[in-house]
């Protein structure tokens, strides 16, 4: 277990220890909430990275009043339809109402109709229910799939700036536009600061390895597997990320990959994918509330009442 707690954020080893007993470790990782860019194109505007969300929220409304679409946000995934809008409001939630507050919505302790919530969906509200900052409207964001939803960044002229996406969103992008080179076409910052408190959180998903026979065998294979040495091996294929802090960042394969890798082992505040935590039934309509805010913005409040009827009945 020293080890463990050597080579692993205190928040990765929190979410896989069930009633204070560890069950699992995870062996791969991706960085929610990331916002993707264009290098040439944020250089060509004078745009600086920016490192809170009213600077981003700055920019994106300088750029909306200049006629140039800030945003680009594809929904749509088939039967699973608005869980990327789902990530917008954990980050926003995370980084406003904090981790506890975070691990009590997702367990239902939490209502839909609370402060805390409202405030996130009214954030994202911002960008999503103004028409200025979204490229292609409402219809747009609602009937394009996520996988292709950056699209428009890299186009000539560009037809929008930032995309917001976890770092698997770097596979679509290089399949896309093969030409392209990582971290000087296309690259990614982290979600902004919105309360200082909480600068160092993030959201994260990802593969837990569970050993369920205590055998000299699993915990063999565990150990190696958890290892600096068997992630080595996952992350120089850029298979994914490691949350093992004894992975050197030389290992991973590109500017992209190691920057995401600083963001993972440099959280002091580690939570799951809100919504996967959810039960199916929850998760589900939380997907379709995404789809009915974007579509009608102005019936947020009971969009929430319906969410929270069903966290009743759920939980």
């Amino acid at each position: 277990m020293g080890k463990l707690k050597k080579d692993y954020a205190k928040g990765w080893i929190d979410l896989a220890t069930i009633d204070g007993k560890l069950v699992g470790v995870f062996v791969k990782t991706a960085v929610k909430g990331t916002i993707w860019y264009s290098p040439p194109n944020l250089k060509s505007e004078g745009i600086s990275i920016p490192k809170t969300w009213d600077e981003m929220m700055s920019v994106s409304e300088k750029l909306a009043s200049q006629g140039k679409t800030p945003w680009s946000v594809g929904l749509e995934s088939g039967s699973a339809s608005g869980w990327p809008g789902t990530d917008w409001i954990e980050d926003i939630v995370l980084r406003t109402a904090g981790p506890e507050k975070y691990v009590d919505w997702y367990k239902g302790k939490l209502a839909w109709t609370s402060p805390e919530i409202k405030k996130a969906w009214e954030m994202w509200g911002r960008i999503v229910a103004d028409e200025k900052m979204i490229y292609g409207g409402r219809q747009y964001v609602l009937s394009t799939n996520f996988g292709q939803a950056a699209q428009p960044l890299f186009t000539s002229p560009p037809r929008a700036y930032f995309h917001h996406q976890a770092t698997f969103m770097q596979g679509f992008i290089a399949k896309q536009f093969p030409n392209l080179v990582p971290g000087e076409d296309y690259n990614f910052f982290a979600f902004p600061v919105i309360d200082k408190k909480y600068a160092k959180a993030v959201e994260g998903a990802g593969d837990v390895c569970i050993m369920f026979n205590d055998t000299p065998q699993a915990e063999a294979f565990i150990k190696y597997f958890a290892g600096a040495k068997a992630q080595t091996f996952w992350v120089k294929g850029g298979s994914g990320l490691s949350a093992n802090r004894s992975v050197s960042l030389s290992d991973y394969p590109d500017e992209l990959s190691r920057n995401a890798a600083k963001i993972l082992t440099g959280a002091e505040i580690v939570v799951f994918d809100a919504s996967d935590m959810m039960p199916s039934a929850m998760n589900q309509a939380f997907w379709s509330a995404v789809m009915d805010y974007v579509q009608n913005p102005q019936k947020l409040d009971s969009i929430l009442e319906k969410l929270d009827k069903i966290r009743k009945d759920i939980y």
